[in-house]
């Protein structure tokens, strides 16, 4: 239904859109019209029921697309009226609806990629079928939805939407490097969401205008460099951002040098701060690359780099009555806890105060899982909420992951009700979770093995029980257990571990882990490029599926071959032999086909040389794809990628995954039409 307010301000004007408006009564109440662009956009409220089933606390944007084609500028529009100043705080963050004409595969591939938000496509045809039925648009959202496997994401957050349990340690940052003039240290183990933390303040930030930059100092542009080159490196890039984000630009005098260096940066700076008033900040993550004695051999430069640069930092911060602030974050808290190293006072030592990230409360918890759990069919009960606070020590990545094992047993598309899951959904499946974040609790590990080999040791006693030697080992280093405590995984005061799956980890699994990682401490290869664990059950889900769709694609190319060609063999021979690429083990591809028949040839092909048959015979087979080359090339290619995966038991992630089933139930659909 439309609201008065609404139909006499524009949709009086614009009957056809009236129509469809009307049309989403199943679920919302329309409250504001307007144009935009070549497009429209309408403000919905959410009726009761769908509060109660999606909870949606917000109104929903709704975007009407009249043109045909399916292009990023949907994409540029959704996010241009989401982030007005109008209607940021008034619509929904996550859910959106596209009303548009254009071919829905074209379109469902450009709204999937928008990885921010879930836009539900709808055309004018099924909105308007008068048979649709009343869950129609219900239906329609938990689908997508069921698609989608919020609880397990795992790269940084990216999103305000999905950032939970840290925003008062945000504010308190944020205070300190623009209104107090302080900068700030954040720490905390690998997979605790210290990225996360830094990507939220680099948000808001500069949402307030304020010039700030990430800096990652495991790039090569920072640990591989010498001191002044970085330094240099770090001011580029803020011309860069002045440029791009304020259009503004500052002539600077660059061309660093280890003589010129310490005030040519200064001056940089004051230069940039003439065009942008106000504070630079800068955040500088994985700061143990930078470390003395910390950043290992790709990095030994910075045993005698780091009081160079950060002298010619806390000069400028200095010069410049604190516009120019830092944070910086990592695991091991060295960089600004040592007083000196290698016999040089350290200057920033108390300068950026110690931080680290507490464990989430049981309301972080409870406020995290509901978010997630509304829009993904599932509610938590409270006894669920108390379960994975304790038995995960309030760890949000393992308490997702957990969350992401249950829901994936449990979800059932119903568009009406949540599922409610219980304590016991997640006890009965105990081991199937434990399976799950097995590799996670490896990561989380690596950083003790790598910055505290002599701390993981420590726990490994802790864990197997050796209780007396413990015992006397903290009366001389007592601040071990507060840094336990701290990183989150012992409980406060104790030697108790705060996550249980760590424990027994470290019980079972902990020595021969250490070797693995041994000949690599000291930061000599960054963990990323240590060897994943692949799913072998995705897998093998990847390598079934594309022998599937193999098959059928043979058997369509020799079919459609074989009726152009009367099935004469020799002409089928060359429609494919045409095709084929030469490689350096067939340097003729009409060799194969000597002594053999096309049929028996087509079981050695690959699915790149398979994909070139069908293209260089478009003419014959591009109806059986409904004459769409690209979108059969595309979906193809993405198939093609996935080879590599089971072929090499590479790990397959969850978007590889999405994409890859997109496209095989494309390419599927249309080969069903095949006798």
């Amino acid at each position: 239904m439309i609201r008065e307010n609404a139909q006499s301000a524009f949709f009086k004007s614009h009957a056809d859109q009236q129509k469809l408006a009307n049309s989403l009564d199943e679920g919302f109440d329309i409250t504001f019209g307007a144009p935009h662009g070549d497009k429209y956009f309408w403000i919905a409220e959410p009726k009761e029921h769908m509060n109660q089933r999606f909870g949606l606390q917000q109104e929903v944007l709704i975007l009407y697309s009249p043109q045909n084609k399916s292009d990023a500028r949907i994409l540029t529009a959704i996010e241009q009226i989401s982030r007005s100043p109008d209607f940021k705080h008034r619509i929904d963050k996550v859910l959106f609806l596209l009303i548009h004409n254009g071919d829905q595969n074209d379109t469902n591939t450009l709204t999937e990629s928008d990885s921010d938000r879930v836009i539900i496509n709808l055309t004018p045809h099924e909105i308007l079928d008068p048979h649709r039925g009343s869950f129609f648009l219900r239906s329609k959202i938990s689908t997508r939805f069921g698609k989608i496997d919020l609880f397990g994401m795992s790269s940084p957050i990216g999103n305000d939407q999905y950032f939970f349990g840290r925003d008062t340690l945000v504010q308190d940052i944020i205070q300190n490097c623009t209104v107090k003039n302080q900068s700030a240290g954040l720490f905390g183990l690998r997979k605790t969401g210290k990225t996360s933390v830094l990507q939220a303040i680099l948000r808001r930030l500069e949402a307030q205008g304020i010039l700030c930059d990430y800096i990652d100092c495991q790039s090569p542009g920072i640990h591989a460099a010498r001191w002044w080159q970085a330094l240099q490196n770090i001011v580029e890039r803020l011309n860069s951002k002045l440029s791009e984000r304020h259009k503004r630009s500052a002539k600077l005098n660059l061309d660093y040098n280890q003589a010129n260096c310490g005030t040519r940066f200064s001056s940089d700076i004051s230069i940039i701060l003439k065009q942008n008033p106000g504070t630079i900040v800068l955040l500088l993550d994985e700061i143990e690359w930078i470390t003395p004695l910390l950043s290992g051999r790709l990095g030994k430069h910075w045993d005698e780099d780091f009081i160079p640069f950060w002298q010619t930092i806390r000069a400028a911060h200095q010069e410049l009555s604190g516009r120019l602030t830092f944070a910086v974050a990592g695991v091991n808290p060295a960089a600004v806890e040592s007083p000196s190293f290698q016999g040089m006072p350290n200057p920033i030592f108390q300068l950026a105060q110690p931080r680290y990230l507490a464990p989430f409360s049981t309301e972080d918890v409870r406020k995290m899982l509901r978010f997630f759990g509304r829009y993904s069919g599932v509610s938590f009960d409270e006894s669920a909420i108390n379960y994975l606070t304790t038995q995960f020590g309030g760890h949000p990545f393992l308490i997702r992951l957990a969350a992401s094992e249950i829901w994936r047993r449990n979800y059932k598309n119903d568009p009406q009700m949540l599922t409610k899951l219980h304590k016991e959904n997640f006890s009965s499946l105990i081991s199937e979770i434990n399976d799950r974040i097995h590799q996670p609790i490896k990561d989380i590990l690596l950083s003790l093995v790598w910055w505290y080999p002599e701390e993981y040791q420590l726990l490994q006693m802790i864990a197997s029980g050796e209780a007396e030697f413990v015992k006397d080992y903290l009366q001389y280093e007592p601040q071990s257990l507060v840094r336990f405590a701290n990183y989150g995984l012992l409980r406060p005061g104790s030697s108790d571990f705060a996550i249980d799956n760590v424990r027994h980890f470290l019980r079972v699994e902990g020595e021969k882990y250490k070797n693995e990682i041994s000949p690599f401490s000291r930061s000599e290869v960054s963990p990323e490029l240590l060897p994943e664990v692949p799913d072998l059950e995705a897998l093998g889900k990847l390598f079934e599926k594309r022998c599937d769709l193999e098959i059928s694609l043979r058997r369509a190319i020799i079919l459609y071959l074989g009726i152009h060609n009367k099935w004469n063999e020799i002409n089928i021979s060359k429609d494919i032999s045409r095709a084929l690429k030469r490689r350096t083990d067939r340097p003729e591809p009409d060799a194969l086909f000597v002594g053999r028949n096309a049929k028996d040839v087509m079981q050695d092909l690959y699915t790149l040389d398979l994909k070139n048959i069908v293209i260089e015979n478009w003419k014959v087979m591009g109806a059986l794809f409904d004459g769409n080359r690209q979108r059969f090339e595309m979906n193809m290619d993405t198939i093609n990628v996935a080879r590599r995966h089971d072929g090499h038991t590479k790990p397959v992630k969850t978007g590889e995954m999405e994409d890859f089933m997109n496209s095989y139930e494309w390419l599927m659909r249309h080969l069903e039409k095949v006798p």
